[in-house]
């Protein structure tokens, strides 16, 4: 559970820091030496804003860090940590993969049994 609600916090931070380096980029060349210093007064000197105006237009500053949508994605992966254990659990015991030989016959019945019954639900969970 711990684990899955970590994963899912790295993956919306990664995404809200690149969504926020992209649009800090499309505000202006930043210097060579100005990897990912984000000083005021460097800003403004960089890219001043037009005069008269005090506060900045919200389509040139980039977006504020979403902790609310951070907080969704490490929940529902916490949510579900217990219910995927038990599901594949099922999967093991109803298509258990043969000791010598192998195949493709059992893990093709769990992938398809996970993708057509297990994927659906886990939508209907996330809309509600």
């Amino acid at each position: 559970m711990i684990t899955n609600a970590v994963l899912g916090g790295v993956a919306d931070t990664t995404a809200q820091l690149i969504t926020s380096f992209r649009m800090r980029a499309a505000r202006g060349t930043p210097d060579k030496d100005d990897f990912l210093a984000i000083e005021i007064h460097e800003l403004d000197r960089k890219t001043p804003w037009p005069p008269g105006e005090i506060v900045p237009v919200a389509d040139k500053a980039p977006p504020p860090f979403d902790f609310e949508r951070l907080t969704r994605f490490m929940a529902y992966p916490f949510i579900m940590g217990p219910v995927q254990f038990k599901w594949f659990g099922f999967l093991s015991k109803a298509f258990p993969m043969p000791a010598t030989g192998g195949g493709w016959s059992a893990p093709l019945k769990r992938m398809a049994c996970d993708q057509l019954i297990f994927s659906p639900l886990g939508m209907l969970m996330v809309c509600f």
